[in-house]
Order: C-alpha cells, then sequence, then structure tokens
C-alpha cells in the first residue's frame, strides 16, 4: 500500500472516528430534537412535569404537590398566618421590613420579582402580565402600583405574598423568608415610578441571582 494511500485511509478514519463521537454525544452535527444515543446517559433524559400542569399519577392530577404535612424547610420556618390573618400579620410585623433598603436587597427582591411575581404583575407590576392578558384574573387588583396598594403597609404586603389573597395562591413554602421582604423592598421600588422597570447596579443585580445569602441581606 502506497504512503499517500496510507495517510488519506488515515485522514478519513480520523474523521470518520470524529463524526461518530460528535453524533452519539449529541453536540455537533445532530440536528433531530430526540435525544442523542448515549452508551451511559447518566440520567440526562428522564421524565420531568411541568409546574403547574397534569400528573395522572397523582389523585388530584396536579403535577405542582405541596409540601407534606407537619414539615419545615431546612433554612427557614412556617408562615404562622392564614389569609384572612391580615389583621394579626401587621401586629406581628409592626416593626416593619428587617431588611436594609440597600443596592443588593432591591436586586434580589427583583431577581425573585421577576421569576415569581411577573407572571401575573408584570415586570413593572403594572398587573398586565402574562397571565391577566389570557384572560385570568383582574387586572386592577393585581396593579401593585394603584393607590390602595402603596397605602399596603410593608406588613401586609409581606403577608400577602406568604399567604395569597384572593386567586393570589400562598408563597412562604415558596420563597425563602428573607426574599420575600427583599420583593416588598423592590414592590416599593416599582411604585415610586409606576410603570417603570428601575435600573439597578449590574454587579449587585449579578450577584443577587445567586443563591440566598441571609447574612449578606442582614
Amino acid at each position: 500500500m502506497s504512503t499517500p494511500l496510507k495517510i488519506t485511509l488515515a485522514i478519513v478514519a480520523v474523521l470518520l472516528a470524529t463524526f461518530t463521537i460528535g453524533v452519539l454525544s449529541g453536540k455537533i452535527w445532530w440536528f433531530s430534537e430526540e435525544p442523542p444515543l448515549m452508551v451511559i446517559p447518566d440520567m440526562d433524559d428522564q421524565f420531568h412535569l411541568k409546574p403547574q400542569g397534569e400528573a395522572h399519577f397523582f389523585a388530584d392530577n396536579r403535577a405542582q404537590r405541596d409540601p407534606v404535612e407537619g414539615t419545615l424547610p431546612r433554612v427557614g420556618r412556617t408562615y404562622p398566618f392564614a389569609m384572612g390573618d391580615v389583621d394579626s400579620a401587621e401586629k406581628y410585623f409592626a416593626a416593619g421590613n428587617p431588611l436594609p433598603k440597600t443596592e443588593y436587597v432591591l436586586a434580589r427582591g427583583q431577581n425573585r420579582f421577576n421569576t415569581f411575581c411577573s407572571p401575573c404583575h408584570n415586570y413593572t407590576g403594572t398587573g398586565d402580565g402574562l397571565i391577566q392578558k389570557r384572560g385570568f384574573g383582574n387586572q386592577e387588583t393585581m396593579n401593585l402600583t394603584r393607590q390602595q396598594a402603596r397605602e399596603y403597609s410593608d406588613a401586609k404586603i409581606f403577608h400577602v405574598i406568604s399567604a395569597g389573597q384572593n386567586i393570589m395562591p400562598a408563597y412562604a413554602d415558596r420563597i425563602a423568608e428573607v426574599d420575600r421582604w427583599a420583593i416588598v423592598h423592590y414592590v416599593r421600588l416599582l411604585q415610586e415610578t409606576p410603570g417603570t422597570l428601575p435600573t439597578l447596579g449590574g454587579h449587585a443585580a449579578s450577584a443577587a441571582a445567586g443563591s440566598t445569602n441571609s447574612k449578606r441581606m442582614q
């Protein structure tokens, strides 16, 4: 076998091997929406449920499950008041927001608000989020910048986030307590300039996007 032929065959073998590895890894040269062929899948592709979707495995057909009764989050505590206990909550939290109004706290509040609250309240807090635009809920009651909402105490806003109000569900088991107080600060910021998005420092916003650090926020 001549040397040029050997070189050609070697190049073809290398290209074929590279192509095969790329296809099997699913990273290159593969445009199918089907999961790639993996020798050792490592649980990369597995069945999962969408939040607020259906799951016929459960009797109530709800994918989103409530916490097991009597359990507590590893960091935090259960919220002691029901939806209608507004007066009790306002007395209990009469001291107001325990977090300082720092740039980091506002950025963290913005991050959590955009994640959990914007679908209904919109990013501006004006109540015209995607949920409302699709015909669910009332824009006026979802508008956090209206005069009535601006008159809410910090304790009442925190209570509504924690226990829910009207069709709004409780978020005490979904958002950490320190993050709920950060959201209160951010809602106040939205109320200062209705209909506009506050501009927060890039460094603070980037840091706030990480996991909650209660010591840093106090």
